[in-house]
């Protein structure tokens, strides 16, 4: 019954006010879905949100290097591989074989990791002495750059040595397991020694020898080590 006599009560308005009413209602209606528009879209969360948050997460990864270390002992002209494993594992990633050299490092050879993250960096040896090595990844939009002592690299030149018996006393005044006389090298120097494929790192004992055109005298132990008996060609970290 309400709803007839609003009905007829709009009908008996003039058409004038009855247009003005229409528009008001529209107008409000009109206000009225805009603002539940907006409400909804506040409600709802971006969908970029989430995206973003996630490749935040991801560029935030930490890396790892594992680097199997030690002394590279090579003539020069020789490769030696240094192998290692980056995590997390992925396929094409560029790991660096650097050195120290005048305080800072420099790249010797590049190499490429498996999926599995694992990678091997072959490097030709062409300078002599020992030289302080580590493994290097630059990092990526994803993981950061991590890098890893790898141990040295040692290039051996040749040389002529010959062997003698220490059974005496030494200039150095000591007697080491594994010995090496020398001229002039400080006594304690660790000297790499390599003959016949087998390699031993020998301590400066003692002085000599006094022949012309021999480097190193070895004691009977490094003698035996390496199988070299009398006057032969050994390479040697000089």
């Amino acid at each position: 019954m309400r709803a007839k006599r609003n009905l007829r009560a709009l009908c008996a308005m003039r058409p004038g006010a009855l247009t003005l009413t229409m528009v008001v209602v529209v107008a409000v209606l009109g206000s009225v879905s805009a603002g539940a528009l907006a409400a909804t879209s506040k409600s709802k969360p971006s969908a970029e949100k989430p995206a973003r948050s996630a490749h935040l997460r991801l560029s935030a990864l930490r890396s790892h290097l594992l680097v199997r270390t030690g002394r590279f002992a090579a003539p020069e002209g020789s490769t030696v591989v240094v192998r290692g494993w980056l995590q997390p594992g992925r396929s094409g990633a560029t790991v660096k074989l650097m050195e120290r050299a005048g305080g800072t490092w420099r790249t010797l050879a590049v190499g490429r990791t498996r999926r599995s993250g694992r990678f091997r960096i072959p490097y030709r040896v062409h300078v002599s002495g020992v030289t302080p090595i580590r493994v290097a990844f630059d990092g990526s939009r994803r993981h950061h750059a991590v890098s890893a002592a790898a141990g040295k690299i040692v290039a051996l030149a040749p040389t002529v040595a010959s062997w003698y018996y220490d059974a005496g006393n030494t200039a150095c005044g000591f007697h080491s397991t594994y010995g090496v006389a020398n001229r002039t090298l400080p006594c304690g120097t660790k000297v790499t020694l390599s003959y016949g494929g087998r390699t031993v790192v020998a301590t400066v004992d003692d002085r000599g020898p006094y022949v012309y055109g021999r480097t190193f005298d070895l004691n009977q132990n490094t003698a035996r080590y390496l199988g070299m008996w009398g006057v032969g060609q050994v390479f040697a970290s000089l």
